[in-house]
């Protein structure tokens, strides 16, 4: 943190980089919530929270600046598959799975090779 006065600090902001990394891991803890045997969150109540994390202004701004990596086009697909609001709730879910649970994402992320197999979709509720 920068002191500015003495009783006022400002944060410096996020590299753009750093946002899309942090926002695909909440993504995939948004993901893991609505896994069974018991499911935190509706179908519906994880898809609006997808879309309120891709559309919040920070994660805009962060796509627009941000380098051609692998998570930003990870994220930049999570978006595609948003913008299809007439897809059932589940089948968007297991969209966003196929996209988040990738394992040379999690290579990129510095996540566990085998994580895939902790963090398998079920289909059918």
């Amino acid at each position: 943190m920068v002191e500015r006065s003495r009783f006022e600090y400002v944060v410096p902001p996020m590299s753009p980089d750093r946002v899309i990394v942090d926002a695909i891991k909440v993504a995939q803890n948004l993901l893991r919530q609505n896994l069974p045997p018991r499911p935190n969150l509706s179908d519906a109540a994880i898809v609006l929270r997808f879309r309120e994390l891709v559309g919040s202004p920070a994660m805009r701004s962060a796509l627009e600046r941000s380098s051609d990596t692998l998570p930003l086009f990870a994220l930049r697909a999570v978006e595609r598959v948003l913008c299809d609001h007439s897809r059932p709730h589940r089948e968007t879910i297991n969209l966003l799975w196929n996209i988040l649970d990738n394992p040379h994402l999690h290579q990129a992320l510095g996540l566990a090779q085998d994580s895939r197999a902790i963090f398998r979709p079920y289909l059918k509720r």
